[in-house]
C-alpha cells in the first residue's frame, strides 16, 4: 500500500487547528445595555474553559474521516463544595454511539424531538455512583440485535434528551415589544376610568395583539437498563447533542448518507495500491543475475569463488579461457512496464482531482509553470475544502446559541467571575449584583435577553492569505507611508511560524487609536490644524503689548490709590494728580482697544491672503489645459 490520502488529511487537520474561528455575540434589544460586554465575555469564557479548540478539532477529524462527528453541551458544578453551576462543552470520542431524531430538519439536528448518547461504564464505577443494589438488578447478558447493554464487566448508560412541545401566548405591547406569558404574569394591571393597562418598568403599557406560539422544554434522562438514574430539565430550547455533518445527502427513501471527505478518492487509492502491488510482484519474480555464459568459462576453483561472491570487488573480473572463445555476457537489469508507471501517475492525478487538494497547496512542486498558475491552483484548492471547514463553523455557531439560551437559567445567582473584557482585559466581574441598597438596579444582569451569534473567521486559508499579502504589498508600493496602518495585518499573512511574535512587535509602532479604529470601524478624530507661523508671531506680539498695557494700568491703579488718600487730607496737588491719572487711564483703554483692533485686522488680512492664494491656485489648475484644448480644436 502507498497511502497518499494520509498526508492530505494531516494537512487539512493542521490547517483547521490554525483556523479555528472565534465567536461574536451581537446583543438583541432585550439585553440590558450595561450587561452586553459581560454577556459576550461570559460566552467566550465558557468556550475557553471547556478547551473548546481541542473538542472542535476532534469533531473535525471525526467527520472529515468518517463522515460525521458530534459533541454536546452540559452543566456541571463549579467544584465539589459549590452550588454554582457552569456551562461546559464536552467531546464525544465515538460519534457512532450518539443518536438523533430522523425528523430533525436542522443540519446540526438540535431541533429534533429527541437525541442522546451511549457510554459504557464499568460495574465498579456504577456501584460507587448508584449503589450496589441497583447494579445487581441490571443483568449480565442484556443483549438486543445490535447492542450489548450490559455484561459482567460493564453497563451501558444512556443520556437521553427529549424535547416536549407545548404552546404559550405571545403578547404584543403598544410600545412595539413582544413578551411571553411568564413575563406578562409579573406585570401589575391597573384600571383607570374603565381603561385597563399594565405597568412595565414603571410605565403604562397596553396589549395590542396576541397569538399562540410553540414552547419547547427539554427533559434529560440518564437511563441504565430499565431504570431511570437521574431526571432533570435542560435549560435550552434546542437539544444539546450537536451533529457535525461533512457533506451528506438524502436518498429517495429518506435515509441520510454521510460522506467522508475522501469518499471519492477511495477507488483511486485502491487502484494505486494494485499498481504498486503488481510492480512489487514483478520485481520479486525477476532474477537478479548479472551475467550469462557457459560453464566452461568458470572451471577453476578460484574463478568459481570470484563469480559466486558478487561482493568480491577486484580490479578485473576474470574468467577461464575455452577453445570456442566463449565468455560471460552481461544481462540488462529487469525493467518495469511503462504502462504501470503511466497508470500510477494517472491514479495519483485522480486522487488530487477527486479531493481537490493539489501538490502546490501542500507545498510540493506541481505542474504549474508560473506564479499566477500556482495562485489559481491554490485558490481552487481552498474553494474545494471550504465546505469541510464551513461545516464545523456552522456547528460552533449552534453551540454558542445553545450556550446563550442556557445563560439566563444557569447564571441566575450573584457571583464574581474572572472574564476577559474587551477594554480592560482580564478582571473580576460581578454578575447579577444589586447596585443599590433597594435592589432595584442589577449590575450585569445575566437573566435577561438573548444574543445573536455569528462567527468571526480565524486566519485566512492559505490561498486567501497569499491574496491578502499581495494586495497589502501593492498598497505599500503605492503608499509606503501606510505601514503604520497595515503593518500588523501584513505580518498575519506571512508564511512563517513565529508570526505572532513578529505581529506583537510590529504593533508597538502602530498607534493604538489606529488598531481600535480597525476594530470598531469608527474614523479617527481629526488632527488639530498646524499653527501658521505668521499668525503665531502676530498673536505673540499682541500678547506682549497687551501685557505691557495691563502692567501700566496696574501701576496707575496703585498711584491712584496713593493720591486718593492724600486728596482726602485736602492736598490740592493730589487732586490734580488724580485728574492726570484718570486721563492717562482713558488713554491706556483707548490704546488697548486700538491694539485689539490692529490684531483683528492683521489676522483677518492673513486669512484673506490665504483665501486669495488658494483661489489663484484653483484658477491655475483650471486654466492649465486651455492651450491644449485650443490646439485640439484647430486640428479638428
Amino acid at each position: 500500500t502507498s497511502n497518499k490520502l494520509a498526508p492530505h488529511a494531516n494537512y487539512l487537520l493542521g490547517e483547521q487547528r490554525q483556523n479555528t474561528p472565534s465567536i461574536e455575540a451581537i446583543p438583541d434589544e432585550d439585553v440590558p445595555v450595561d450587561a452586553i460586554e459581560a454577556r459576550e465575555a461570559l460566552i467566550h469564557e465558557i468556550t475557553f474553559s471547556s478547551d473548546s479548540n481541542v473538542i472542535f478539532q476532534i469533531a473535525f477529524q471525526q467527520y472529515f474521516v468518517g463522515g460525521f462527528g458530534a459533541f454536546y453541551v452540559e452543566t456541571e458544578y463549579d467544584n465539589d463544595r459549590s452550588f454554582d453551576q457552569n456551562i461546559r462543552i464536552k467531546p464525544i470520542y465515538d460519534p457512532t454511539r450518539a443518536y438523533w431524531d430522523v425528523s430533525a430538519e436542522s443540519p446540526c439536528k438540535t431541533d429534533g424531538m429527541f437525541a442522546g448518547r451511549r457510554t459504557r461504564t464499568s460495574r465498579a464505577l456504577f456501584r460507587s455512583l448508584y449503589g450496589e443494589s441497583l447494579e445487581r438488578k441490571i443483568g449480565n447478558d442484556t443483549v438486543d440485535d445490535y447492542m450489548v447493554w450490559s455484561n459482567q464487566d460493564s453497563i451501558m448508560v444512556v443520556d437521553h434528551y427529549e424535547r416536549k412541545y407545548d404552546t404559550e401566548t405571545l403578547y404584543r405591547l403598544d410600545t412595539g415589544e413582544s413578551i411571553g406569558e411568564d413575563e406578562m404574569k409579573t406585570l401589575e394591571m391597573v384600571e383607570d376610568e374603565g381603561v385597563k393597562y399594565y405597568l412595565r418598568n414603571g410605565f403604562p403599557v397596553q396589549v395590542k395583539d396576541t397569538r399562540e406560539v410553540p414552547k419547547y422544554t427539554i427533559k434529560h434522562y440518564k437511563v441504565a437498563g430499565d431504570y431511570v438514574l437521574e431526571e432533570s430539565e435542560f435549560p435550552s430550547k434546542q437539544l444539546p447533542m450537536i451533529f457535525v455533518d461533512q457533506n451528506s445527502f438524502f436518498e429517495k427513501d429518506g435515509r441520510q448518507r454521510c460522506r467522508p471527505f475522501f469518499k471519492d478518492c477511495v477507488d483511486s487509492q485502491r487502484y494505486m495500491n494494485y499498481i504498486r502491488t503488481q510492480a512489487a510482484y514483478l520485481l520479486k519474480v525477476s532474477r537478479y543475475d548479472q551475467f550469462i555464459g557457459p560453464k566452461s568459462v568458470t572451471k577453476g576453483e578460484d574463478t568459481q569463488q570470484i563469480w559466486r561472491d558478487p561482493l568480491n570487488v577486484q580490479g578485473m573480473l576474470i574468467y577461464d579461457d575455452n577453445p570456442n572463445g566463449e565468455r560471460p555476457t552481461r544481462l540488462e537489469p529487469p525493467e518495469l512496464s511503462q504502462s504501470l508507471t503511466q497508470q500510477y501517475l494517472l491514479a495519483h492525478d485522480d486522487i488530487q482531482s477527486s479531493c481537490g487538494i493539489y501538490n502546490t497547496q501542500v507545498g510540493e512542486q506541481g505542474n504549474e509553470n508560473s506564479g499566477k498558475a500556482v495562485e489559481r491552483r491554490t485558490k481552487q484548492s481552498s474553494y474545494n475544502t471550504f465546505v469541510a471547514f464551513d461545516a464545523l463553523n456552522r456547528s460552533i455557531t449552534v453551540c454558542a446559541q445553545i450556550i446563550d439560551e442556557m445563560i439566563p437559567t444557569v447564571y441566575d445567582t450573584q457571583r464574581s467571575m474572572k472574564l476577559m473584557m474587551k477594554d480592560s482585559g482580564s478582571r473580576m466581574v460581578n454578575l447579577n449584583m444589586p447596585s443599590d441598597v433597594y435592589g432595584g438596579k442589577i449590575e450585569n444582569d445575566m437573566t435577561k435577553g438573548t444574543m445573536r451569534i455569528r462567527m468571526q473567521a480565524g486566519p485566512s486559508y492559505e490561498g486567501q492569505k497569499e491574496d491578502a499579502r499581495e494586495s497589502i504589498e501593492r498598497i505599500f508600493q503605492a503608499r509606503p507611508d501606510t505601514f503604520e496602518l497595515l503593518g500588523d495585518l501584513y505580518v498575519e499573512t506571512l508564511p512563517v511560524s513565529n508570526n505572532i511574535e513578529i505581529r506583537n512587535r510590529v504593533r508597538t509602532i502602530i498607534p493604538p487609536e489606529i488598531i481600535q479604529a480597525g476594530k470598531t470601524g469608527q474614523p479617527l478624530p481629526p488632527k488639530p490644524p498646524q499653527p501658521n507661523p505668521e499668525m503665531m508671531k502676530i498673536e505673540m506680539d499682541f500678547k506682549i503689548k497687551q501685557g505691557q498695557l495691563q502692567l501700566q494700568a496696574q501701576e496707575l491703579q496703585l498711584e491712584q490709590a496713593k493720591f486718593q488718600r492724600e486728596a482726602q487730607e485736602g492736598n490740592q496737588d493730589a487732586i490734580l494728580k488724580l485728574q492726570e491719572i484718570e486721563s492717562r487711564k482713558q488713554e491706556l483703554a483707548a490704546e488697548t482697544q486700538n491694539e485689539l483692533m490692529r490684531y483683528l485686522a492683521e489676522t483677518g488680512r492673513t486669512e484673506a491672503d490665504k483665501e486669495v492664494a488658494h483661489a489663484e491656485q484653483i484658477v491655475k489648475l483650471l486654466t492649465a489645459h486651455k492651450p491644449q484644448e485650443k490646439t485640439n480644436a484647430r486640428s479638428r
